[in-house]
């Protein structure tokens, strides 16, 4: 059975799902997209002028010559309310600030050391043009690796996906599974840091969510629920899926998109080609943000 707190699940059909790397717009992701903006009755050019005149007022931003391609991300998730989205991207440049090592590469091959693949994106993107993002929080060992670079991984993963404009418009799916998690975990799971990754999911990243799916849960994983979600919006809240196995993710998935233990079809999932990339990308990313991908 799955604890919902949402009545809208993806669709599962298995026809023409997309590969995660992308350098076109798709006709039905472009056609979502320009239903969007048509029915966002603004001038857009003005508002993107609204948004450079607060970044150029706030003393944050000022002088600071920022990628046209990154400023529209945060537009488009903002509906294009200037407002919003400088908030957004003053959350960003405080996180650069008080946390500047999240933009910057991590400087080993992680994609080779198996408590750093904790995280990848998957191969194959879900019917509707949307990337599903898969930790596997058991495989984590922070006494070995350290907190720092585990957590540039998984903020490189969104940053750099987010240059893709398929995923701005589809957004992207959670996998959380919680198997083999326990105390040596736990322990790490202070309050400052559950409180930061969640600023940075809702606060900061531009992303469309389209759910957070948890699976293989236990005490630590009610723990989190417990210490999250009161700090979520209710939109976010309405999108957290707790599944009693892990084979309830067909539910909402593709077979041919998930990992065969989760009752799908792929056997060799772990991006590991893409994220050396996405790392190399993220090399001392600039404060203007980067370009899109295409």
């Amino acid at each position: 059975m799955t604890t919902s707190f949402s009545d809208a699940p993806i669709h599962i059909q298995e026809d023409e799902l997309l590969p995660l790397e992308l350098n076109y717009m798709p006709e039905f992701v472009l056609r979502k997209k320009e239903e969007e903006l048509n029915g966002i009755h603004v001038d857009k050019q003005k508002c993107l002028r609204e948004l450079k005149d607060l970044l150029d007022g706030h003393k944050l931003s000022r002088g600071i010559d920022f990628e046209d391609d990154f400023l529209q991300v945060y537009l488009m998730h903002s509906k294009y309310r200037a407002d919003r989205a400088f908030s957004f991207i003053r959350n960003y440049l405080n996180l650069r600030k008080n946390h500047g090592y999240f933009f910057q590469k991590v400087d080993f091959d992680f994609t080779i050391i198996p408590d750093c693949q904790f995280a990848t994106v998957l191969p194959y993107r879900c019917q509707d043009g949307s990337v599903t993002v898969l930790c596997e929080l058991g495989k984590l060992d922070p006494d070995q690796t350290g907190l720092e670079p585990l957590k540039k991984i998984l903020f490189m993963i969104y940053q750099q996906e987010l240059r893709n404009p398929v995923t701005q418009v589809a957004g992207f799916n959670i996998i959380h599974d919680f198997a083999g998690t326990g105390f040596r975990h736990l322990k790490h799971c202070t309050p400052s840091l559950v409180y930061l990754l969640n600023h940075i999911t809702v606060d900061i990243f531009p992303v469309r969510y389209s759910g957070f799916h948890l699976v293989n849960g236990n005490y630590l994983m009610n723990l989190l629920i417990s210490l999250i979600k009161p700090l979520m919006p209710e939109q976010f809240r309405k999108i957290i899926f707790v599944h009693s196995s892990p084979e309830d993710l067909l539910n909402h998935f593709p077979r041919s998109v998930l990992p065969v233990k989760y009752g799908g079809k792929q056997t060799d999932y772990y991006a590991a080609d893409w994220l050396k990339k996405a790392n190399e990308q993220q090399d001392d990313f600039p404060a203007e943000g980067q370009k899109n991908i295409f």
